[in-house]
């Protein structure tokens, strides 16, 4: 058995060289640095130990019997063994007896309990006998129990788990009858399962909506047989939370109006619920879920939790055995007798007690908490008195010996995990002083301890590649003279040539450029005239020297070059890069390998592992696997892409290693392919081997040697391209790994024929053999490093047919992708590159008198031993030039270069392939420093590998599992991963498989794995990054380690995400954390009306179409829906039968409903939504009708293109592609038999649209389009919709943006441009946009409509403040599908999700409720009853998401993006992260519409929470305040990132309050919480002063208070100044990281009051009467108006400043407040803030009418 210490160790180790192998780091003192925290294992620390409690046990079934408890049949049913032919009675835990008993009882219970405890059976039990009960009376056969689960992998393993018992059993004679009907069935099996109703239905929520909704045959007998259902469970009730939650409570409550399930028994089950509080908080809380769930009463008595018992004798102690364990641990060894001895082992009660179990709690035993090793260590070296490495020594081994033993029950007693946590290393930081004398920290923050208050900044410290100079990323300012400051490094400008970013590095002696003309790159140089002058493209990139203090402000410090825009060549080295890519990969961080490269590394090393211990036994299952998870779907895509192209690599370049080895070192370009072919194993006839490369594996004859054969040349190709340096950053090639020489067949007789140089440059005749072997040297590694090869792999044409042949003959990663750039073979000119329309020629290198390749000529080192080693120096370009002239000239001669051609009068020159040597360099005399010791061990371990006839590297592969993978394909994976017998049976039954079921060792998942699942023998899991919850963690970690074996969970914490950085410091409250029920909101407006008019459809009672073109009638106008539809859903009987059961139906919502949280609802609401369900039918049908118009239009744009006689080949080749794309799309459109799981599928389309219930799928979504890839067959795939909740999509779909998805990454190019009544595009080819305008004063929205563009409103109708032009976002277009292209594989470059930099404004608007009044509730935070803040809530509320453009523009005014009006397609103009390498040209026809400018935005309705501070804080303090209540709300609450949204208001530099919203679907009821629960609030500031590193206490406390209670380093020190990634910062706030300070006084006064304080709501309606109510002096003044005719106000005693004082009247014409006793300064100033004047009423009476007289504007003339 696996040794799991020894399995975390070798991980680590391994991890620890990888991570220390990337990073050349030239200055000592960062280099010191740096290994220190390595060796101290800062990233990676002790993990934690945590011992699998056991459960109590009550004993077998039969006494349950006798008590006629259980049927007599149960005994026979629940046996364990049976498919072993071992039948063993099973015996009960205490949890599952009691859920017996609650069942008799007829009561509905929810059990929660630990991973592996039983749960099913603590439903399954109860409905079973129930079943059996049924039959022994004669009742008819119906569906008892309906079981639903949150995902079909859930439901496929029950099925499985109750086959089990069922086996033994005849068809005929089977004691009870289970089905699975979850969508993925065939009609046979449905319609089977209609007829003969099976006694439990296994669906799940979605499946169960579908039956109930529509009008199918199959589907209606399906719900009739199931009516008066007795028991309805949810498994996994934990994960009901937000609005899926909500709609399945809702769901439930309708299915207990549908089936007359009146006497229905609710089960719930869950392994964690909520572990905050005493054991009856838990009870209550988890009760209250339960109940609002389920829509019964569940009380706490019903909340059924786990109960532990003790392996060991419970009559000992710690007390009890101390005294004997130093004699235990000085036997050294650990076996025993049996397991009676066993549980007496004083050792054993020390361990059970001290990692197992706490008996601290008197009334039950409870999970003791996870601690390290060394902390176990030391507790029993102080308890047994021995020494604390002994101790530790003894630990490891007991408990690894213990796992040999077994209980009488099968179990290993004390199986365990180890919750290993690993930091990314993130970067360096430094002050700006000199070397040695800098301040160095590998905490990001943004000032150095103790020196924020002089402003000393910690500047990120990067490195090149090559030579390890250290380089900062910053901004400069010229604002009040010149100030360089800290920047994240890919975070730039939106001009590549933008001066206003760039990099500092110190100015040293020996560095290469010293600013001289001639130390920059030649591409740079025009060398036309008689002096080389630089280019004006480059003038603004040349660097230069400053001096910068330790604030960054140029004048008295240290000397730096400042190199402005991106990074393009190092300063210290010379290495040039190409103009295109991203700064992050031409430069290190820390370690430079980023969270992809560690996952793949982590993996990869325990996979190695894992398969290192050999072959188990075919009986049991594998367990060499990993689940990884990961909280991103298209995380799960980047991963599997990166570990796949890691693995590819890592087996090519082994690959060659091992030819070279079988080679005798040496082999040529025409062994080269076939060596390599060898060495792989490829030439073995092995069917396991053939199906690694072949799509078929049984080809044979000719078609087996054209596959072979191209085979062979993508090897080739694969292996020549692979000679670039640096291509891959993260993977250094075997060259720089000096395991790779390139030598030439004949050099030294070459270099030592003094006849072929007699003739040539006396230079080269005058070099010894020796100089000239140094010189060709030099030149040939040139020209093949940058590929000026004469090759056939290189030859287009060859790789043309190379492609097409292996498109039909090999698996993917074997094979060239059909849109994949191939490189070709580049030509060495001597001169400088020249222009082709425009842009340099990327086919030439240049060898130009001031071209690098010159530089490197002249400063060779073989010219030491030379001659004219003092000579070169002296030597001009010109001179070096002519030499390089002549030496080819003879290189030509001899047969090594050959010259061609290259036009524009140019000689290009290539080396031949055929003349290269490859050599295995064996031994390393004098190894350069910078060469990666970890990768040349690692190609050398895995060529030794191999060798092996059955290596497992092909074995190693991985794959995403999440929901945008197609469900079929989904099971297709999971069959591959678990590898049972029983699946490969199952495989090699089916029909079509040409090849066995391969090994899937590695599932990369979005989090619908964690749930349940049970993957026996798995006992290795990863999580790629920090789960959202304790309840998260618990669920996936307890996927490892399910059969009793011990585990290793790897957890992952990113250096940039406070969220993983905060867990990874305080790991153990991940582990052990308290679990927080999950919220549920019954009273969102959207979620009950999409209900109801699912109950309403189900009542149309007509069968819909699987796609909604049937729906409609395509010919007419504006595309109606069909008459016999529209007479079904306009039918009298359907509205009297639809509006009784709807109201039967929220007869059980309305107890959740208040006038509070549902002000919306009132007795003509249900009405209401009935009578106008066929309207809102009509129109969720309107996407599909502007989608379809939008296709139809582009595919007759293209075709315009494909027929106009102007067009050129290569236009009407690219309209051809749009056409087809578009023909493509518009299939699916109109594609009949959708499954239920497409886009597309009738009732899907509707819930996306918000006409029927959601539940997990985004309502109203933004779609992408993936087009289709070839697949294996060799058949086009049609392509699919990606979609994705709009307002993130709004960024993650945003113009020019990436998509990962299996495997490839695809580029965002185009908009499919919205159609409606009115044309899209003008008569001006430009496409309609709305206007709005956004308050200056509280950010609050008016929006202009495609009828008025233009917003009405001249004042805010919020707060009255007069809107100007500066309030207006013109060009609006809204957005709502894309289109996206391939760009190219996932590589080992890709380390996270490239996400580009927008600007996004929100803008919001309150909704009225039934009555037109805005729906919203208002309260006051208070502090010793002073009024701190305000609260706004509005539980729906219109939000427009707006992308303002680039967030790094250069002209801040200018918003938006450029699009052309008829293609759709997003112009790259200013987009300042896009590597330029795609061809996207667009056609000519196309390029005569000028592009237009547009804004991109969404809306959606949202529930709101507005916090308001009572008086103005700066910018600073609210960008404090927003990131720490929103990191304080996020803990509280246990949600994701993502789920909350906050955001100042009016905007982002004027910042005057908080607005929050919650981003997931529906909500999660926080905000409400907030608003209207007088401690959540409290809460959250709490938690968010405990981020800020603050002790806080429960009860009160004081601002000053949290000076002495702050939390230290263990140097004393403070953890940050202003801020960390433990704390407040984030990569998502990055642009707020120079505002945010945690010490910031404001802030924390505000947030100590907000801890402290309370809400309370305000009443509104006494505020109302107050409005009402007049007092004697404003009825006096009123009387006067009246008697002299003069104007009335438009209202009286109106509240100011959230109430902080009333005005006796207002005019809303003139603006004009009246006040009858003087205000307060401040409130004037409000009011003249507010566009208001005032006019102030003196006491005196009498003077009134001159006030009157002097404002006629205001009160109009007297009569």
């Amino acid at each position: 058995m696996l040794n799991v210490f020894s399995f975390r160790d070798s991980i680590i180790e391994e991890y620890s060289l990888f991570s220390r192998s990337f990073s050349k780091i030239a200055a000592n003192d960062l280099s010191n640095a740096v290994e220190a925290q390595y060796a101290a294992g800062r990233y990676w620390p002790e993990p934690l130990i945590q011992i699998n409690p056991n459960y109590l046990r009550k004993g077998p079934l039969h006494p349950l019997v006798d008590q006629q408890l259980l049927h007599p049949r149960c005994l026979e049913i629940f046996q364990s063994g049976k498919q072993e032919g071992n039948p063993q009675p099973i015996n009960l835990y205490a949890h599952q007896l009691e859920a017996i008993a609650k069942a008799k009882e007829q009561k509905s219970y929810v059990v929660t309990t630990g991973t592996g405890s039983g749960k099913s059976l603590a439903f399954f039990l109860p409905i079973i006998d129930q079943i059996l009960r049924a039959k022994d009376v004669g009742e008819p056969k119906r569906t008892r129990a309906i079981v639903i689960y949150p995902m079909n992998a859930l439901a496929n393993s029950q099925l499985e788990e109750l086959g089990r018992f069922l086996h033994g059993y005849s068809e005929e004679n089977l004691p009870f009858t289970v089905a699975r009907y979850t969508g993925q069935e065939k009609q046979t099996a449905r319609q089977a399962i209609a007829e003969n109703p099976p006694d439990i239905l296994l669906t799940n929520f979605m499946m169960l909506e579908l039956i109930l909704t529509r009008y199918e045959p199959i589907d209606r007998l399906v719900v009739e047989n199931c009516r008066e259902l007795e028991f309805l469970v949810l498994d996994e009730l934990h994960t009901y939370r937000g609005r899926q939650g909500a709609d399945v409570a809702m769901l439930v409550r309708r299915l207990r109006q549908r089936l007359d399930a009146h006497r229905l028994i609710c089960i719930g089950t869950s392994a964690t619920m909520s572990s905050a509080g005493t054991a009856e908080d838990q009870q209550k809380t988890v009760a209250e879920v339960a109940s609002k769930l389920f829509g019964t009463l569940i009380s706490p008595h019903d909340v059924i939790s786990e109960t532990l018992e003790r392996i060991t004798d419970p009559s000992q102690d710690i007390q009890s055995v101390k005294d004997q364990l130093a004699s235990r641990i000085a036997q050294d060894t650990f076996q025993w007798h049996d397991f009676g001895s066993f549980r007496q082992d004083p050792l054993a009660v020390w361990v059970e007690l001290n990692l197992g179990i706490n008996l601290q709690d008197l009334t039950k035993h409870t999970r003791a908490k996870p601690v390290t090793l060394s902390d176990a260590a030391q507790r029993l070296a102080q308890d047994a008195g021995v020494d604390i490495q002994k101790a530790k020594e003894t630990l490891q081994l007991f408990l690894d010996s213990a796992l040999s033993l077994r209980t009488p029950q099968g179990f290993s007693p004390f199986a365990f995990k180890l919750h290993q946590f690993i930091s990314g290393p993130g970067k360096v930081f430094t002050t700006l002083e000199r070397e040695n004398q800098r301040f160095i920290t590998l905490d990001a923050q943004r000032f150095a301890p103790g020196r924020q208050e002089e402003g000393v900044l910690l500047y990120a410290t990067h490195f090149c590649r090559d030579c390890g100079q250290e380089y900062h990323p910053v901004w400069s300012a010229d604002k009040s003279g010149f100030q360089c400051l800290p920047r994240e490094i890919d975070d730039v400008a939106t001009d590549e040539e933008s001066t206003n970013f760039g990099f500092l590095a110190p100015a040293k002696e020996n560095q290469q450029y010293q600013g001289n003309i001639e130390d920059l790159p030649d591409a740079w140089l025009n060398l036309t005239g008689v002096t080389p002058r630089v280019k004006s493209n480059y003038k603004s990139a040349i660097p230069r020297e400053i001096r910068l203090n330790l604030q960054g402000q140029e004048g008295i410090g240290e000397r730096f070059w400042f190199i402005p825009g991106k990074f393009r060549f190092c300063l210290n080295c010379g290495f040039v890069h190409e103009s295109y890519g991203r700064d992050v990969n031409r430069l290190s961080s820390l370690s430079g390998e980023g969270r992809s490269s560690a996952t793949t590394m982590l993996t990869l090393t325990a996979l190695r592992q894992l398969f290192s211990q050999g072959e188990p036994s075919k009986s049991i299952p594998d367990p060499r696997k990993i689940l990884g998870f990961t909280d991103n779907r298209q995380d799960a895509a980047l991963q599997a892409g990166h570990f796949n192209d890691f693995i590819f690599l890592l087996t090519l370049r082994a690959g060659l290693v091992g030819a070279l080895q079988q080679n005798n070192g040496v082999l040529t370009e025409e062994q080269l392919a076939g060596a390599v072919f060898t060495a792989l194993g490829f030439h073995r006839k092995d069917e396991t081997v053939l199906a690694e490369y072949l799509k078929s594996p049984h080809l044979v004859g000719l078609a087996l040697q054209e596959a072979q054969r191209t085979l062979h040349f993508i090897l080739g190709y694969r292996l020549i391209r692979d000679l670039r340096k640096g291509w891959r950053f993260n993977n250094p090639n075997l060259a720089q790994l000096n395991l790779l020489a390139i030598d030439y067949q004949g050099f030294a007789d070459f270099c030592a024929d003094d006849g072929l140089f007699a003739e040539t440059h006396s230079v080269l005749q005058r070099l010894s053999a020796e100089g000239r072997s140094g010189l060709a040297k030099c030149v040939f590694d040139e020209l093949h490093r940058n590929l000026c090869l004469e090759s056939r792999y290189l030859d287009p044409n060859d790789q043309d047919r190379a492609k097409n042949s292996a498109y039909s003959y090999l698996n993917e990663h074997w094979s060239f992708a059909q849109d994949e750039r191939l490189t070709t073979s580049k030509y060495l000119i001597l001169s400088s590159r020249p222009e082709f329309r425009g842009k340099l020629r990327d086919d030439l290198l240049s060898g130009g008198p001031r071209s690098r390749f010159i530089r490197l000529l002249k400063n060779a080192q073989f010219w030491r031993d030379t001659e004219f080693a003092t000579q070169v120096i002296n030597w001009n370009g010109s001179e070096l030039m002519e030499i390089l002239r002549s030496f080819l000239s003879v290189a030509q001669r001899y047969g090594y270069v050959q010259p061609q051609d290259v036009g524009q009068n140019l000689t290009g020159w290539r080396l031949k392939s055929s003349a290269l040597l490859w050599r295995l360099v064996v031994e390393l005399n004098d190894a350069p420093d910078t060469m990666n010791a970890f990768f040349r061990s690692l190609y050398l371990t895995v060529a030794e590998l191999l060798r092996q006839e059955h290596h497992p590297l092909f074995e190693f592969e991985a794959h995403e599992h999440t929901a945008q993978v197609d469900p079929a394909k989904r099971m297709f994976l999971e069959s591959r991963f678990r590898y049972t017998n029983k699946d490969r049976e199952e495989w090699d039954s089916g029909s079509g498989h040409e090849s066995p079921l391969q090994r899937l060792p590695v599932l990369f998942c979005s989090p619908t794995m964690e749930l349940g699942v049970d993957i026996s023998a798995l006992n290795t899991v990863y999580l790629r990054n920090v789960p959202p919850t304790p309840a998260n963690y618990a669920q996936r970690s307890g996927r490892a380690g399910r059969s009793g074996q011990p585990a290793l969970v790897l957890t992952y914490c990113a250096a940039q995400s406070p969220h993983d950085q905060w867990f990874f410091h305080h790991s153990t409250d991940m582990v052990h954390g308290v679990v927080k029920p999950p919220n549920l909101d019954l009273a969102n407006r959207d979620l009950i009306e999409s209900h109801l008019q699912a109950t309403w459809l189900a009542d149309v009672e007509y069968g819909l179409e699987t796609s909604v073109a049937p729906l409609l009638d395509l010919d007419r106008p504006f595309k109606p829906i069909t008459e016999n539809l529209q007479n079904h859903l306009k039918d009298p009987a359907v509205h009297k039968r639809a509006l009784q059961h709807a109201h039967q139906v929220m007869a059980q919502v309305e107890p959740e409903l208040t006038t509070l949280n549902a002000p919306w609802f009132t007795g003509h609401y249900v009405e209401e939504v009935i009578r106008a369900a066929p309207l809102s039918f009509d129109r969720a049908l309107d996407r599909w009708r502007n989608l379809y118009e939008a296709t139809r239009n582009q595919m007759a744009l293209a075709d315009a293109v494909v027929k106009s006689h102007t067009t050129q080949h290569r236009e009407r080749e690219n309209a051809r592609r749009r056409y087809g794309d578009a023909a493509r799309q518009l299939g699916l459109l109109l594609k009949t038999g959708n499954s239920n799981n497409s886009d597309f599928y009738t009732y899907r389309y509707l819930a996306s649209q918000g006409f029927l219930p959601g539940y997990n799928f985004p309502r109203l979504p933004l779609m992408a389009w993936i087009p289709g890839r070839g697949s294996t067959s060799g058949k086009d795939e049609e392509g699919n919709m990606v979609s994705r909740p709009r307002f993130l999509a709004l960024s993650e779909f945003g113009p020019r943006s990436l998509i990962y998805h299996e495997g490839r990454t695809y580029r965002v190019i185009r908009a499919k441009l919205n159609v409606s009544a009115a044309d899209h595009v003008s008569a001006d080819s430009t496409l309609a946009t709305v206007s709005a305008r956004v308050c200056s004063a509280c950010g609050y929205g008016h929006m202009g409509i495609e009828e008025a563009p233009e917003p009405s409103a001249n004042v805010c109708d919020n707060c009255g403040t007069r809107l100007t032009d500066d309030d207006r976002v013109n060009h609006l277009y809204r957005i709502e599908t894309v289109e996206t292209i391939p760009v190219e594989r996932i590589s080992v470059n890709d380390e996270e999700r490239q996400r580009q930099g927008f600007e996004l404004q929100t803008t919001y608007r309150f909704l009225p409720g039934p009555d037109g009044v805005t729906q919203k509730t208002e309260a006051t935070v208070l502090l010793e009853n002073i009024p701190q803040a305000t609260l706004t809530y509005a539980p729906a509320a219109r939000i427009w998401r707006i992308n303002r453009g680039w967030r790094r523009r250069r002209a801040k005014n200018q918003l938006g993006f450029y699009i052309n009006p008829l293609s759709g397609v997003w112009s790259r103009q200013e987009n300042p992260e896009e590597e330029n390498t795609e061809n996207t040209n667009e056609d000519a026809l196309l390029d005569r519409v000028a592009n237009q400018r547009i804004v991109p935005f969404v809306e959606d309705y949202r529930n709101i929470l507005i916090l308001k501070p009572l008086r103005r804080l700066s910018l600073a303090t609210m960008a404090t305040l927003q990131a720490a209540l929103k990191r304080g709300v996020e803990q509280s609450f246990q949600i994701e990132e993502a789920e909350l949204v906050a955001e100042p208001l009016p905007h982002i530099d004027d910042r005057r309050a908080l607005l929050f919203y919650e981003a997931a679907e529906g909500g999660a009821g926080v905000l409400s919480r907030l608003a209207s629960e007088t401690s959540a609030l409290a809460d959250a500031a709490r938690n968010a002063l405990r981020l800020l590193h603050f002790r806080v206490p429960e009860t009160a406390f004081a601002l000053e208070s949290l000076a002495i209670n702050e939390v230290r380093a263990e140097n004393g020190g403070r953890i940050c100044e202003a801020g960390c990634y433990q704390c407040l910062l984030s990569y998502y706030n990055q642009p707020d990281h120079t505002n945010i300070n945690r010490q910031d006084q404001d802030a924390l006064a505000l947030l100590v009051a907000l801890a402290n304080g309370q809400v309370e709501p305000i009443d509104t309606s006494s505020m109302e009467e107050a409005q009402s109510g007049t007092t004697e002096t404003l009825d006096r003044w009123l009387d006067m108006l009246k008697t002299n005719g003069l104007r009335t106000p438009d209202a009286t005693a109106v509240p100011l400043n959230n109430g902080a004082a009333t005005a006796d009247a207002l005019y809303k014409q003139s603006r004009t407040l009246v006040f009858l006793t003087a205000p307060s300064e401040a409130i004037r100033l409000h009011a003249q803030e507010k566009g208001y004047q005032w006019l102030i009423f003196p006491e005196d009476i009498t003077v009134w009418s001159m006030v009157f007289d002097g404002h006629p504007d205001v009160f109009g003339e007297k009569r």
